[in-house]
């Protein structure tokens, strides 16, 4: 047991042979190589075999790892989007994940090259690295997860989620053991923030990693890479105060407000305790819903930047400083405090201690007290002086007004005294034109009483001319009247001699129907002629 210092968990870290890579990305041809990096980025870099050394950097860096806070920097290492290939295969089954075996895609890759498809060889060796090297699961096999994160494009936040769930998993009651992710971009995101240069590159490669970190100060770390600083970064996703990872295994949060220095951005104080609270964190088997409550989270991005930080200033402040140290306090360090490994720079510093902090603070005080006295009296006299501009304003607003008045008055006179001589030419032409309608009108008057004589003579015409017509009408009328009552009376007299000539009909007919008669009875009698009596005795 260590006084003031905690224990030690023993961690190792996949080991892959990559004796087959080697010979796989030997297959590509110099002129082939620009393909292969457009298409899937940087990741040849990652196929080399760590050393005992980069094992112990690694391990030595675990150490540090804090399970409450989530406490690692952001993963900044660039990967380029990745592009699936059309390798044709066949999946095998190696424990319960399906897959295939790093042998099997080597011949398929042999066999493309010898035909010349190199896009398809690039892809056959980009999805051996994912499973190999950035996904490793079973030794020399590609499963399952590994070919799925290829197709999808998209490897970084599956990388970040397998470093944090992995180390988190394995703090768990600091038990240690096997941490499933790619230890090689592990290492090289590491080496990224130590000295590239000074004393600490020269140290006997046999010193110990705890030796040379307990031996940094925060100016020797490169907090920020590759342009981020002062870049806008994701402070939360959804409703929750912090951003969660899924990884192969499982899923974690981090909690990205202890990154701001990584960012480019102060530290001013400790976090907030919702900033830095556990939101999630479970196996992928099993809780479906609670992944699909992560996914659906991250529809809602939040980032932050500049606004609401300020300007990049990688510092810290003594309330943060104050608060880490009482959390080393109480967390312990895994390695004992060690003198400096790099000789110190005199330049500005990356903290202030609380003496300098409280007289900054006065002086800032003071001064912005002498500012506000010197923006209120500003504004007295700005007041006094917009004050001054408005009465100047309103007196050549007015004199402004009285010249466009005198202006318009004179341009309205001018057109008075034009429109009088317009007038009395018009009212020139005007009698000239009455005159002549006078004359027209005379000439018409006479016309129209010549026509009226015209037209009164005509109608006397035709009233005799129509009096004659209707009296040769009317004796006409007359003449068919007594025609009409002639007819009349001939056919009454008609109608009367029908009728007595009916009668008489009717008398002859029935006379005739009585002869008839006597003649059959007279017939009748002779056939049967004399009747004879009975005789007496």
């Amino acid at each position: 047991m260590r006084t003031g210092l905690k224990n030690n968990i023993a961690y190792s870290f996949f080991d892959p042979e990559i004796g087959v890579l080697k010979d796989m990305i030997a297959l590509i041809t110099p002129d082939h190589v620009g393909m292969f990096r457009e298409s899937y980025g940087g990741i040849l870099k990652m196929v080399f075999r760590l050393t005992d050394c980069d094992r112990s950097a690694i391990h030595t860096l675990l150490q540090f790892y804090d399970p409450g806070l989530r406490a690692r920097c952001p993963w900044n290492f660039t990967c380029s989007l990745f592009e699936s290939g059309n390798g044709q295969g066949r999946f095998e089954g190696k424990g319960k994940l399906p897959g295939f075996h790093l042998s099997f895609l080597e011949a398929n890759a042999k066999e493309h090259a010898a035909v010349g498809n190199w896009k398809t060889v690039c892809a056959l060796i980009a999805v051996s690295i994912y499973g190999i090297v950035l996904f490793p699961n079973q030794k020399n096999f590609v499963d399952h997860n590994a070919i799925r994160l290829f197709m999808q494009r998209n490897p970084i936040p599956t990388l970040i989620g397998d470093v944090y769930y992995s180390v988190h998993n394995r703090n768990e009651k600091r038990r240690g053991g096997l941490v499933r992710c790619c230890s090689q971009l592990l290492f090289r995101w590491f080496m990224g923030y130590l000295p590239s240069r000074g004393a600490f590159v020269q140290i006997d490669p046999s010193v110990k990693w705890s030796f040379r970190l307990m031996g940094l100060r925060a100016d020797d770390i490169a907090w920020t890479h590759n342009g981020l600083a002062g870049q806008d970064f994701i402070c939360s996703c959804g409703s929750l105060p912090n951003v969660p990872l899924v990884g192969v295994q499982g899923c974690i949060n981090y909690n990205p407000m202890l990154l701001r220095r990584q960012m480019g951005f102060a530290i001013e104080g400790p976090p907030l305790g919702r900033e830095i609270q556990e939101s999630f964190y479970f196996p992928i088997d099993g809780n479906q819903t609670k992944l699909r409550q992560v996914l659906d989270e991250w529809r809602d991005i939040q980032r932050r930047g500049k606004v609401p930080y300020g300007k990049v200033n990688c510092r810290y402040f003594p309330l943060f400083e104050d608060w880490l140290r009482k959390r080393i306090e109480s967390t312990f360090l895994p390695f004992p405090g060690g003198d400096s490994v790099c000789p110190r720079i005199e330049g500005p510093s990356s903290s202030v201690s609380m003496e300098e902090f409280l007289e900054m603070k006065r002086a800032k005080d003071q001064l912005l007290a002498e500012k506000a006295e010197l923006e209120r009296s500003v504004a007295h006299f700005q007041a006094a002086n917009q004050e001054i501009k408005v009465k100047m304003e309103d007196q050549d607003k007015r004199h402004a007004l009285e010249a466009k008045r005198f202006e318009m008055d004179t341009a309205y006179y001018g057109k008075i005294s034009q429109a009088l001589a317009s007038s009395n030419r018009e009212h020139d032409i005007t009698k000239e034109k009455l005159f002549r309608a006078s004359k027209v009108i005379e000439d018409e008057k006479r016309r129209q009483i010549i026509v009226r004589d015209q037209r009164d003579d005509r109608v006397k015409g035709l009233i005799a001319e129509w009096e004659a017509k209707l009296q040769v009408k009317e004796s006409e009328k007359l003449k068919i009247i007594a025609e009409r009552d002639h007819y009349m009376a001939e056919r009454d007299h008609y109608f009367r001699q029908m009728k007595i000539h009916q009668k008489e009909v009717g008398r002859l007919q029935q006379e005739n129907t009585e002869l008839r008669f006597a003649a059959e009875f007279a017939r009748r009698e002779d056939e049967i002629g004399p009747s004879v009596g009975p005789s007496s005795s």
